[in-house]
């Protein structure tokens, strides 16, 4: 995790309910020890509907008391429409003692909760807090992606879209809500045991590069690249990236790929270094060929000098994962097979080898699963294909858990919250790229503000034209 230091050696005790105790472990081990780094312990408590965090040794009676919506759920409603938090959700205005806590506005979205008195979701005496979000319930339904169980919304690729999501429907897509809360926990906890300290965090920018179309003209029929140079010319009135089309065609007749337009790995090293970011590209290791897999094998002499370029300039190289292997262990596991035996034949050594699936295809918590079984580290799939922001509420990269098998996970999830795909299209005047433009810079702003990670995934084959090469370099020049 992206943290470092120790935190002040106190310990919270956390009482709760005896329902849905590995789903509790879970989310307290995210929430202290991942976000936070705090040591915590827990118990059984016999207040039904309620947690309690207090300290360990404190005998003063100072606690934070926090409703229970969600593991309070009966196990024949778990993983149903009836567990869904009840829309329109209820908002809380926060009040002049939050004016310093981290959030993006100070009206706040109750996934789960219970109003304290009158409208507000807050109290507090000499000893006692009362917070009236349910923040471990609601951030273990945003970071397990509760809500994708249970709706059987899907798109044309068996994606979960984001007009589906609750983040969508309650306006909270561009904020990192589950953010929002932990520090608004941890506000209250300072409040009572102001000697306590958290670890500290680092803001990230993570560059990722999915590989779909390594090159853009090299081994195509002559009249492909004409059809193609014919949309450049009239659809998108690109003169320039129809001559490189061409230009990078002749030359690929002579085995020189310099000139193709997709081929734009080193300008995004270069972008990268200049900041000092580490990119990751993905890439595919499919067995065949499909209408979504343009397939291309990582054993011709090109690709293994641009990995052995890659892994010589620091960058990263990963895994992505074929269009029809997000369900398929067996395809997954030949798939990063083939690229480590890659890696390796080339002499490339990486302890931490993630990567995305292909079209962002992925469903909870199976395409987890497999990745876990397939002994990748990360997993960065989970950004919505349709729109930009926080499909999982947060920002910072977080273990996973398996809702149907009802463990933690070795694997990582890193969310993704910006994508070339969903922030900008081949058709864009200038208005709309400086909309592109502000829209990440201000997710970027809002990731710095919780010191998380801004994960940006960019294609080499979105750089193609000389707009896009510039917009591209503003971006992550300025995040």
């Amino acid at each position: 995790m992206a943290v470092r230091g120790d935190s002040f050696m106190a310990k919270l005790l956390i009482t709760h309910p005896h329902t849905y105790g590995s789903e509790r472990k879970y989310i307290y081990d995210v929430i202290f020890g991942e976000f936070l780094g705090i040591r915590y312990e827990t118990r059984v408590g016999d207040v039904p509907g309620v947690t309690e965090i207090s300290m360990c040794g404190d005998s003063s009676g100072r606690s934070i008391i926090l409703p229970e919506v969600l593991f309070t759920t009966s196990p024949d409603k778990w993983l149903t429409s009836q567990s869904l938090p009840l829309q329109p959700l209820e908002k809380w205005i926060m009040t002049d003692s939050f004016r310093n806590t981290p959030r993006v506005l100070p009206e706040i979205p109750v996934i789960y909760g219970e109003r304290i008195a009158g409208d507000s979701y807050y109290a507090e005496s000499d000893r006692r807090v009362l917070l009236g979000i349910d923040v471990f319930g609601s951030a273990f339904f945003m970071l397990t992606r509760y809500e994708e169980v249970v709706k059987a919304d899907r798109d044309e690729h068996d994606r979960f879209a984001a007009a589906a999501s609750l983040a969508w429907q309650e306006g909270f897509i561009k904020r990192p809500i589950i953010n929002e809360y932990v520090e608004i926990l941890w506000t209250c906890i300072k409040r009572l045991w102001p000697l306590i300290e958290r670890r500290r965090r680092e803001y990230r920018v993570l560059l990722s590069h999915d590989v779909d179309h390594p090159l853009a003209v090299a081994g195509k029929p002559l009249g492909m690249v004409i059809r193609a140079c014919g949309g450049d010319m009239l659809m998108r009135k690109d003169l320039d990236m129809a001559l490189r089309r061409i230009r990078g065609y002749y030359r690929s007749l002579r085995g020189d790929f310099s000139n193709d337009p997709f081929n734009t790995f080193d300008f995004i090293m270069r972008v990268s270094e200049r900041i000092g970011v580490r990119s990751a590209f993905y890439f595919m290791t499919a067995e065949a060929r499909s209408r979504f897999d343009r397939a291309y094998s990582i054993h011709h002499p090109w690709f293994r000098g641009l990995m052995r370029k890659i892994a010589s300039r620091g960058h990263e190289i990963g895994y992505h994962g074929s269009y029809y292997s997000y369900l398929d262990l067996e395809k997954t596991r030949r798939e990063v097979a083939i690229l480590i035996k890659a890696l390796t034949e080339e002499g490339i050594s990486d302890s931490v080898l993630g990567g995305r699936q292909h079209y962002l295809r992925w469903q909870a918590p199976t395409t987890w699963r497999i990745w876990e079984s397939a002994g990748l580290t990360y997993d960065s799939t989970l950004g919505f294909a349709d729109c930009t922001g926080f499909r999982c509420g947060t920002c910072y990269e977080y273990s996973t858990y398996d809702i149907a098998e009802k463990r933690k996970m070795k694997l990582v999830e890193r969310p993704l919250v910006v994508m070339d795909v969903s922030l900008i299209d081949d058709h864009m005047k200038d208005a709309a790229r400086d909309r592109a433009y502000a829209e990440a810079i201000g997710l970027a702003k809002t990731c710095r503000m919780f010191k998380g990670d801004v994960s940006v995934l960019w294609h080499n084959s979105s750089l193609g034209s000389e707009w896009q090469r510039i917009l591209y370099e503003a971006i992550i020049s300025n995040i």
